[in-house]
This record gives C-alpha cells, sequence and structure tokens, in this order.
C-alpha cells in the first residue's frame, strides 16, 4: 500500500526530538482523511469550511488534502481530461482559441458585443 510507504519514508527524514509515538494523536482516521479529500475535490470548499465540516482546523484540513491529493492521483487512474491535455495534438484540439485573440490581450480573452441597449 502506497500509504504504508510514504509513512516510512517520511519517518526515515524525520529528526526526532521527542520519542516514536510522542506528540499529539491524529484527529482523523485514515478513512475519514480520504474522505476529507474526496470531499474537497468534489465540492471544492475552502479549506476553512473543510475544517468545520470535519472538526479540525483549515491548516490540518489543507495538509491533510495534499497529503492525500498526491497518494490518489499516484493510485487512481487519470481523468479523461487529463490524457486528452497529455497527447492533445492527439485529438487536434486546439488549445487556443485563436479567433478571439488580439495583440493587447493573450488567448482566453473574449471580445464582448457592445451594442447592446438596456
Amino acid at each position: 500500500m502506497q500509504y504504508k510507504k510514504l509513512q516510512v519514508e517520511i519517518e526515515s527524514k524525520k529528526i526526532r526530538i521527542n520519542q516514536k509515538g510522542g506528540g499529539w494523536k491524529p484527529k482523523l482516521e485514515i478513512k475519514e482523511e480520504v474522505c476529507l479529500c474526496l470531499f474537497s475535490l468534489r465540492k471544492m470548499p475552502t479549506f476553512e469550511i473543510l475544517g468545520l465540516h470535519f472538526g479540525i482546523s483549515k491548516t490540518e484540513a489543507k495538509d491533510t488534502f495534499h497529503y492525500w491529493l498526491e497518494i490518489l492521483g499516484n493510485v487512481l487512474p487519470a481523468s479523461l481530461l487529463e490524457q486528452v491535455e497529455k497527447h492533445d495534438t492527439d485529438y487536434g484540439i486546439p488549445t487556443h482559441n485563436r479567433r478571439y485573440e488580439t495583440k493587447s490581450f493573450p488567448g482566453r480573452v473574449f471580445l464582448l458585443n457592445t451594442s447592446l441597449d438596456l
């Protein structure tokens, strides 16, 4: 399991002041941490709201999210969108809309129709 490998790697790099097993105990179980990450990916709340929902601080919510995001990103298959973005030339999908580009504005800036009477 990649989680255990990552934990062993983190433990090997630590410079210990306290004995192993000392300090604060985790507030969330592993399954709750994974749920926090998946919930954040699905609903995209702020870390403050995420922390309130799971009963932890916003800093701990941010750290937990990014920790599990790395693990889940390596374990789970990439989404179809990520696959297309990596190989966009294979599918003939343009990365920028050249029709709306101007010299003063980079791509993805759209010109507005100013002739509307409101």
